[in-house]
């Protein structure tokens, strides 16, 4: 049996997350997860591949509005109503439609990166479906919709494979590295390779559709951002596939509405 052991999300894509007892689910994945985006005048995506010191800037939930947090500059606050101009965002090959959270935002991020940025966030109405984010068909029939998440709603992280990682190295590494949603523990190393489907009592299925490829973002240590040459080649030696890293499961849901921390399924 499979028991979900830790539950994060990440409200601005990219920047640090946060840790919860629940998940609460809607057609874009978890609620509150990957809402926001930090893109450039060319209306690019950022991304800690390329601007590490994302990993320093610290969104926190309060209400309905986001307070952001980052050692040396004063907090700020985005209130849930912050900004109306409509604006297009590209994320890897798709240009979503977003919402500009205005001049006071902007400004604090560039300041904060050194760079000049503007924060967004998904439109909390309705908009083209043509302006949406699909999940890639070839892995579902359905229609299933993104948040600013990289190309699935969510992300397993077996616990088991995680510490088989931290013994090859003589260090425990910390599972933020890899930026899951969802921990689940009751598992043997590595097994989640052969997850196709993850049933609850309740009739709710996590549906495990491919294997995660992995940037640099793991090999660099959450606190001082250096890379870490032994965390790559361990990522070499155990979780290589077809010349690729991976760890971790991307994953779709059907019939579930929250995921609780201590929530049990089984592999079928």
């Amino acid at each position: 049996m499979l028991q979900i052991s830790r539950l994060f999300m990440y409200p601005i894509k990219s920047c640090a997350g946060m840790e919860v007892s629940e998940l609460t689910l809607d057609a874009w994945g978890a609620v509150g997860d990957r809402r926001f985006v930090l893109a450039d005048a060319q209306g690019q995506f950022l991304t800690q591949r390329q601007l590490p010191q994302m990993q320093r800037i610290q969104p926190r939930w309060q209400g309905d509005d986001l307070q952001v947090v980052c050692a040396g500059h004063a907090d700020l606050l985005v209130p849930a109503a912050a900004g109306a101009g409509e604006c297009l965002v590209q994320v890897w090959k798709d240009s979503v439609a977003a919402q500009d959270c205005g001049e006071a935002a902007a400004d604090w991020f560039s300041t904060v990166l050194g760079v000049s940025c503007r924060l967004l966030r998904l439109p909390q109405q309705r908009f083209p479906a043509t302006q949406q984010r699909r999940v890639n068909p070839k892995y579902t029939e359905q229609d299933h919709w993104l948040s600013f998440a990289d190309g699935f709603p969510l992300l397993l992280v077996n616990q088991s494979s995680l510490d088989a990682l931290g013994q090859t190295l003589g260090r425990p590494l910390d599972v933020i590295r890899f930026r899951p949603n969802v921990v689940l523990s009751g598992a043997q190393a590595w097994q989640e390779l052969r997850w196709s489907e993850l049933h609850n009592d309740d009739g709710g299925t996590l549906m495990c559709c491919k294997p995660c490829e992995r940037c640099v973002i793991p090999t660099r240590h959450p606190q001082t951002l250096a890379r870490e040459a032994d965390v790559l080649e361990a990522l070499k030696a155990q979780c290589r596939i077809d010349g690729k890293i991976i760890f971790g499961q991307n994953a779709l849901f059907h019939e579930l509405t929250v995921l609780r921390r201590g929530d049990t399924f089984r592999a079928g």
